[in-house]
């Protein structure tokens, strides 16, 4: 009995050393920047550092999302791949360390659109463990068209017409109509969203001919609050 009683106990003690030898893989660090201009030659990357402690590599697996899309894999004893719909983002050649167990830990973008803007998250899983990091990436797209036209009177030249027109924005703009350096009261905004997920505003405002005293200055505001980006597009009015 003593004997059947001391093999138990050597098994499970045996058994608790190895659990406690295996530690877990540990994120020590995690890069993604917060904002992000779409198509910048800027090389934007995406980092997860982490410290493989008493874990095998057998089975490592660093995995990349945005918005629960996959974007990027990397097998350890594999080259990294980029997935279909992302590729043309990923530079799968670059090389975060000469490690070979974090060698392809990192994602390199270039010229990202703004389809990356989400939660991004990293996820490294070998056959003992798995951890993930995530963090929001905001990719903003700027105008690609942005008009503020020139004012016209209708008919009888009582009425003051002024639009601006701003197309291809990432995420949703505010735009705007000032003048002289006041935001014009009534003016209505018209948005159209794109397939790709971009929008396009037109704005325009009716203004009072008779009560507004030449020259004045039309001004056309885009901002995007979370981007903090603002672009302004002025005209000064003097008449017809």
């Amino acid at each position: 009995m003593d004997t059947q009683w001391s093999l138990e106990f050597f098994t499970i003690l045996i058994a608790g050393l190895i659990i406690r030898e295996v530690e877990p893989i540990k994120i020590t660090s995690v890069e993604i920047p917060s904002i992000v201009k779409a198509g910048t030659d800027e090389s934007i990357i995406l980092d997860c550092k982490y410290d493989m402690e008493s874990s095998s590599n057998a089975a490592l697996v660093v995995k990349w999302y945005v918005n629960q899309e996959l974007i990027y894999q990397w097998i350890h004893g594999s080259k990294p791949k980029g997935s279909d719909e992302f590729q043309q983002y990923i530079d799968e050649t670059y090389k975060a360390s000469s490690d070979p167990n974090t060698m392809y830990r990192a994602v390199k973008l270039v010229r990202p659109g703004h389809e990356l803007s989400g939660k991004v998250r990293c996820s490294i899983s070998s056959q003992d463990d798995e951890t993930d990091a995530e963090k929001h990436m905001l990719v903003y797209s700027t105008e690609k068209v942005f008009r503020l036209s020139h004012p016209t009177t209708n008919g009888d030249s009582t009425q003051l017409t002024t639009t601006c027109l701003a197309e291809d924005l990432y995420p949703l703009p505010n735009v705007t109509l000032h003048r002289d350096n006041q935001l014009i009261s009534e003016q209505k905004q018209y948005y159209k969203n794109k397939t790709d997920g971009r929008f396009s505003v037109e704005v325009e405002a009716n203004l009072s001919a008779e009560h507004i005293k030449l020259p004045t200055t039309f001004r056309c505001e885009i901002t995007i609050e979370d981007a903090n980006y603002t672009s302004v597009r002025e005209y000064i009015y003097n008449c017809e």
